[in-house]
């Protein structure tokens, strides 16, 4: 169970910048220059968001008769209340946008898109896939505490997220997980120079 991740710093960085120079725009009356700048931001950011959805369909693209599965997003900001910093970060992301770009782009290539609901992804990086316990997870590398599994959260919550469109389509049971043996899982190995989008 090796992962690709993909980095959304890069738009995290656009947006932190020109939200930086808005501001100080704004401190001297350029209303007309904010209003250019706002075009130039948003080719910038739909930019990277195209360059990861590229990687995206070339990574599943290696796979025999491959399935793009993501989280219905519907209400994903109404749910988030955190600290200020934490609230701008996050919405500062243009998650829909990604998975609009991610299934016109797969449609070309007829790889097929799911869309999961909310229901079906919950907890799905606290529970561990190995033997199904929920823990409080804080750090992205976590060792599961009833059976010992390291493993990165997110990398995680992508088998849980993979267990449930199984399940869907009848190709997995719908009991619980056998409870692991006492043995401490193995790091999953990444592949160099992956990155996750966040």
């Amino acid at each position: 169970m090796k992962g690709q991740f993909w980095r959304g710093s890069e738009i995290k960085r656009i947006r932190g910048l020109y939200s930086h120079i808005r501001r100080k725009l704004q401190e001297k009356k350029l209303l007309k220059k904010v209003k250019e700048l706002s075009g130039k931001e948003r080719r910038k950011v739909n930019q990277q968001l195209h360059i990861i959805a590229n990687q995206i369909i070339e990574y599943a693209k290696q796979f025999p008769k491959p399935v793009i599965v993501m989280e219905d997003l519907k209400g994903i900001r109404e749910d988030f209340r955190k600290s200020r910093k934490l609230n701008r970060r996050f919405h500062n992301l243009p998650f829909r946008k990604l998975q609009v770009i991610i299934e016109y782009k797969a449609n070309l290539e007829g790889i097929e898109v799911r869309f999961l609901p909310k229901k079906e992804v919950k907890n799905t990086s606290k529970t561990c896939h190995r033997c199904g316990h929920v823990a409080q997870v804080k750090e992205r590398e976590f060792m599961y505490p009833r059976c010992g599994l390291i493993y990165n959260r997110d990398l995680n919550a992508c088998v849980n997220i993979t267990y449930a469109l199984m399940r869907g389509m009848g190709w997995r049971s719908r009991e619980p997980r056998e409870p692991a043996d006492e043995e401490v899982g193995a790091k999953p190995t990444l592949n160099a120079g992956s990155s996750l989008l966040q």
